[in-house]
């Protein structure tokens, strides 16, 4: 009579692999390895494990055919009439790329970094189906995000406490999604719901801090040691509170000249009919008013209106460095390079026909830590223009001045405006 066999138990080889050992129909003796907690949580390797268990003790000669028990699970129980995870974010990413295009400077819509930072952290529960990835599930994600580090330049970083919220609701729309296209069931979409995001001073997660706020000395001290294009851009930002992006896509055909005393911008107005900028989506028309300070920037830098060329060009700001280099030159142009010997027909890294973001705050960190002050970024200057904006014209003035839909997301720019009340009460004071 044959001996029955027992039920096969997962064990931890080394203190580091988990395993089982099993017997082949044929009567020999086999180890399937599930992996270690380097690759997966120990949660996961136990549901992995016995999902992998059922399959066996119904068809052992069947699953022992795939090379991972991993396989087995994906193939057998997942068939194609049932939704897993990763068949739904397949599905989602080639919706995102069809409904959304390239941004102006041909990168890759902000959407779709998101789709894909899901996508990385979901990278575990691809082979589940989606009935089985529940509000405990979603948690773990929120776990592996608040102890994720990445490497940016030469320093270890986390992702902050707003960002990890942000994939949560990402992962949220994707499940909403799959439930317009009858993927997902209603219930399956509520049980998300009931993880509550990160609160401030709960969570080991850092948050952003504060922009620093930018007086006007430290602003001209920056401008008057960067390149002329560069400091000119950043008063263009001071005068206007635009986005840092908006300066640097502007272009003469943006720029509506009806009136002389006050042009205005409409950025990417060849694109639609209310311009191409962050809020399109509302229809609203994006118009960035050019006063007299203003115009006395662009005059120089504007040869023809219709013109469809950056008016910031990155090639200006280097042929300027370059001249400035050659006038304060104190080798005789008879010994060494003169200019323009020493250029390389095909170089590795040429200026660009335009500035990016990245650039341009790039640009100005290096202008602070040349004249001494503290660092500050584009968006830095933005923000205080709206708090000075607010504290005297009110909060529906900053929301207008900055082209928002809404005050409350002008909030996050408008601090120290009770000191900046108090001061305009002051003024107002001495000359009453």
């Amino acid at each position: 009579m044959a001996r029955t066999r027992k039920t096969p138990k997962l064990r931890i080889y080394r203190e580091k692999y988990f395993c089982t050992d099993v017997y082949r129909p044929n009567g020999k003796r086999t180890t399937i390895g599930f992996g270690t907690l380097d690759d997966r949580s120990e949660g996961e390797i136990y549901a992995a494990f016995g999902k992998w268990l059922d399959l066996f003790n119904q068809q052992p000669q069947k699953v022992l055919s795939f090379k991972s028990p991993y396989d087995a699970i994906g193939q057998m129980i997942s068939p194609s009439q049932i939704i897993t995870v990763g068949k739904l974010l397949d599905k989602y990413s080639a919706y995102v790329k069809k409904t959304t295009r390239p941004i102006r400077s041909n990168k890759d819509h902000p959407d779709l970094e998101f789709t894909r930072r899901v996508r990385r952290f979901l990278e575990p529960y691809r082979l589940w189906p989606v009935s089985d990835f529940g509000p405990d599930e979603l948690l773990d994600v929120q776990k592996a995000l608040v102890e994720y580090e990445y490497v940016s330049g030469t320093k270890r970083k986390r992702y902050t406490r707003g960002g990890i919220n942000g994939v949560i609701k990402w992962i949220r729309r994707i499940w909403k999604w799959g439930m317009g296209r009858q993927l997902i069931t209603a219930e399956q979409v509520q049980g998300l719901e009931e993880l509550k995001p990160l609160r401030m001073g709960d969570t080991e997660a850092p948050d952003n801090h504060k922009r620093a706020r930018v007086t006007e000395e430290e602003f001209w001290k920056v401008v008057n040691v960067t390149n002329s294009v560069v400091g000119d851009m950043l008063q263009l930002i001071w005068h206007t509170a635009m986005r840092p992006h908006e300066v640097c896509d502007m272009r003469p055909f943006d720029i509506l000249c009806d009136k002389p005393e006050c042009w205005l911008y409409v950025p990417g107005r060849d694109q639609t009919p209310v311009g191409r900028h962050k809020t399109t989506r509302f229809e609203r028309v994006k118009v960035v008013p050019l006063a007299s300070k203003c115009q006395k920037i662009l005059k120089p830098r504007i040869r023809d209106f219709d013109s469809k060329k950056y008016i910031f060009s990155p090639k200006e700001a280097v042929q300027e460095i370059l001249e400035k280099r050659s006038a304060n030159r104190k080798t005789p142009l008879s010994c060494g390079n003169r200019p323009g010997t020493n250029r390389k027909e095909r170089r590795m890294i040429k200026p660009g026909e335009k500035y990016d973001y990245h650039a341009l705050r790039n640009a100005c960190k290096r202008g602070c830590e040349r004249a001494g002050v503290e660092v500050f970024v584009p968006y830095d200057l933005r923000r205080t223009r709206a708090t000075g904006a607010r504290s005297i014209l009110g909060k529906e003035a900053a929301k207008v001045l900055l082209g928002r839909t809404k005050t409350d997301t002008t909030d996050i720019y408008l601090l120290d405006e009770v000191q900046e009340a108090i001061k305009v009460a002051e003024l107002l004071d001495s000359n009453m």
